[in-house]
């Protein structure tokens, strides 16, 4: 299943990206909403896990897009 990006896309890996909407895999499957992404140096949530686990998965890369995501929504400073 292939689906349209959510524009605008700021970075596109090899299977993930980052868009407007937060983390897409660029096979239309997954679909991560900016709200979910967690502070650098929290645990992770249960839902990253499982989707590091799940077969086929490129670690590296769904990394890379979390690691993206968190500069490209980084709340600005000063703002609450």
């Amino acid at each position: 299943m292939v689906r349209e990006l959510t524009p605008p896309v700021h970075w596109r890996g090899r299977h993930w990206a980052v868009t407007g909407y937060g983390i897409e895999a660029l096979d239309g499957l997954y679909h991560v909403p900016a709200s979910d992404l967690w502070p650098e140096g929290a645990p992770p949530p249960e839902w990253i896990v499982a989707l590091r686990r799940r077969y086929g998965t490129d670690c590296d890369d769904l990394d890379e897009a979390v690691r993206v995501a968190r500069i490209v929504f980084a709340p600005e400073a000063g703002t609450p």
